[in-house]
């Protein structure tokens, strides 16, 4: 039940992102690519002490349900705690992270393994090596 409501949301979250962009973009493409995404740059997360990374990719224009999709890297190090203020899935691209929710599960991700977070979740990442996640978001661009 789990992993089929968030494959759903995943499958509506893409097609929302999809349908945003269409209907606002009517005169261009109605596609946008990311070749080689996973090995573009991303930004620390500036936290002192924490090797956190994180990059949008792309977000739909829809204000009042936006859809943000991008990567996070959790390389070795100290943790990163984060209460989301939205909904999101992440999919494990490539390497290993630990994902503990505050008070409840703690999961070893690797690449394959997907995950969903509801609004309010606090959650701990970790990572003995480094992993990079691919995530789908109910946000705006840069709202973190």
């Amino acid at each position: 039940m789990y992993l089929r409501n968030t494959i759903a949301f995943i499958i509506l979250s893409l097609t929302v992102l999809v349908y945003s962009m269409t209907v606002i973009a009517s005169d261009e493409a109605k596609m946008k690519t990311f070749k080689g995404a996973t090995s573009m740059e991303l930004a620390s997360m500036n936290i002192e002490g924490v090797n956190a990374f994180l990059a949008d990719v792309v977000s739909s224009n829809d204000s009042d349900a936006p859809i943000t999709c991008g990567l996070f890297r959790m390389e070795k190090g100290n943790s990163l705690q984060y209460t989301y203020t939205y909904d999101e899935a992440k999919i494990i691209v490539e390497g290993e992270m630990t994902i503990a929710e505050e008070g409840g599960e703690t999961f070893h991700a690797v690449a394959g393994d997907v995950v969903y977070f509801d609004e309010g979740a606090t959650i701990t990442f970790s990572s003995d090596s480094s992993g990079v996640g691919f995530y789908c978001g109910q946000r705006a661009q840069d709202e973190v």
